[in-house]
């Protein structure tokens, strides 16, 4: 027994709807996929435009195609609207920073007199009793203290000239790709997992016009397949 005005089997009206829903859940997990993937740049690089995914022959994810853009426009937002990099520098206590680098540079003290007075003047350094080396030392981790206040003072206030850190952020997303991908896999976790699902559901409402359509005119060019 046929339906329509083709005369079809009742299967081969109720698989159209099916087959749409399949396709349109095939063609949205592939185009997430070609988001975010492959990392580099696959196939040969006979042609490609800067900044652009495809070439002549072959693909790269969106996402880490765009890294280098993306992290610079980021900075930049969150640089003026956000953040300022010298008000944040300016927190910072030199006094506090001297005390909390005082043990840590006492260790490190005695390596470095010993390599710079060896270098410098090893005969004169190799004959000095080790209480006076001691001596040398106990006053240099005192003096030291100032020293990196003073240091630190001088940062903050020329540190727009010693760190590019828009470079320093811009290099490290270009550098990780793949942590770019994740932040975005893991921030849009529920809207991705909604688009892959829509994909089936449209194309099965799709697919319920299409079979509405082929009951009544079944034009070879109606179906896809």
């Amino acid at each position: 027994m046929g339906y329509g005005v083709g005369d079809y089997p009742l299967w081969y009206y109720l698989i159209q709807p099916a087959i749409a829903g399949i396709v349109g859940y095939v063609t949205n997990v592939l185009a997430l996929e070609m988001t975010f993937r492959p990392i580099e740049f696959f196939g040969p690089e006979l042609f490609r435009i800067k900044n652009q995914p495809w070439g002549l022959f072959g693909w790269q994810g969106i996402i880490p195609t765009k890294a280098e853009k993306m992290a610079s426009v980021c900075f930049d937002l969150m640089t003026t609207k956000l953040l300022n990099i010298k008000e944040i520098f300016d927190r910072l206590r030199p006094e506090k920073f001297g005390e909390v680098m005082e043990d840590a540079l006492l260790l490190m003290l005695d390596t470095i007199v010993n390599e710079v007075a060896m270098d410098f003047m090893p005969g004169v350094w190799s004959q000095l009793p080790k209480e006076v080396k001691d001596e040398i030392i106990v006053v240099m981790d005192i003096e030291s203290e100032s020293f990196l206040s003073s240091f630190m003072e001088d940062i903050k206030a020329h540190i727009d000239d010693i760190l590019d850190i828009k470079q320093m952020t811009v290099s490290a997303c270009v550098r990780e790709k793949r942590l770019v991908n994740k932040i975005f896999q893991e921030c849009g976790e529920k809207e991705f997992t909604f688009i892959r699902r829509s994909g089936f559901y449209f194309g099965f409402l799709f697919g319920l016009i299409q079979m509405g359509v082929f009951f009544v005119y079944d034009a070879s060019w109606v179906l896809p397949f």
